[in-house]
């Protein structure tokens, strides 16, 4: 992910948002690059649930 910082992109998958927060103990700040980087599309790719933050502003949409 260091890569991408300061990079913008117009469409953004992001694979497993949980598994980016369980991999480290940043791993919150992490995602939170991954899901910033996208100009006029995120998708969101998951079996598993999603991290806490996430699900209480997807249940809002």
């Amino acid at each position: 992910m260091s890569l991408a910082k300061g990079l913008e992109y117009d469409a953004v998958l992001v694979v497993e948002p949980a598994r980016i927060v369980a991999a480290e103990e940043r791993g919150l700040q992490r995602l939170y690059v991954a899901l910033t980087r996208a100009v006029s599309t995120l998708h969101l790719l998951h079996a598993d649930p999603l991290p806490e933050p996430l699900q209480a502003q997807t249940a809002a949409v």
